[in-house]
């Protein structure tokens, strides 16, 4: 009979512990007086806990992958209203355009029903001279965190940072190479990212449901 297979160690105990110490380092590194992002629906409550550390305000951005197909990885993302951000390594042929266009047409369809769930869709909160702190769960393809990275710069933040309690280091590289600055305390070498990175991992639809609680909480 085989052994069930061992389920790997969390990262963190909670997001609550992840999300306060990444405000910690946050405001060891100075980044006081500005203003959480968390990206739905992963960074929401690392981002509301991150800012109750740091005694900041924090809000959500509602961003969404772009996919051609549920088992593959993402080619870009959409965040707000800005344009999709797109995998610069990604050349679709011909065949692939018109696919291409409809899974851009679904993550914005996704957005703006996810606008009316999280923010009931009243404005973020005011962001015109304030740093920006982008929030994620945990960053294994950078580009969600790009996306709303450029919507903070629309809607008028001085400086934008990103920050994440895990990344993969394909991640890092790639937002380093925007010239953002990055806060992360962990670091991964798998492309997937890290398996089980908070222990009070749960299903989609129960952590989607407490991320748009905590979000209304914002308001």
């Amino acid at each position: 009979m085989t052994a069930p297979a061992a389920k790997p160690t969390a990262l963190y105990p909670t997001r609550s512990a992840a999300g306060a110490l990444l405000g910690q380092q946050l405001a060891g590194r100075g980044y006081l007086g500005c203003l959480l992002l968390g990206i739905t629906p992963e960074g929401v409550e690392i981002a509301a806990n991150a800012a109750k550390a740091m005694g900041a305000p924090f809000d959500v951005l509602v961003a969404a992958f772009i996919k051609l197909g549920s088992n593959v990885a993402p080619i870009g993302a959409i965040a707000e209203s800005v344009p999709s951000e797109m995998d610069p390594d990604f050349q679709p042929s011909g065949g692939l355009l018109d696919k291409l266009t409809d899974a851009i047409d679904e993550s914005r369809a996704r957005v703006s029903q996810d606008l009316i769930l999280y923010r009931t869709e009243r404005p973020v909160k005011k962001l015109a001279g304030k740093i920006a702190v982008i929030v994620d769960g945990q960053i294994a393809y950078p580009w969600k965190a790009l996306a709303a990275a450029k919507a903070a710069e629309q809607l008028g933040a001085k400086q934008v940072v990103i920050a994440t309690p895990v990344a993969t280091k394909a991640s890092a590289d790639r937002i380093n190479a925007r010239e953002y600055e990055f806060v992360c305390p962990t670091i991964v070498m798998d492309a997937q990212g890290h398996p089980a990175p908070y222990g009070d991992m749960a299903g989609e639809t129960p952590e989607r449901l407490r991320s748009i609680m905590i979000a209304h909480q914002a308001a």
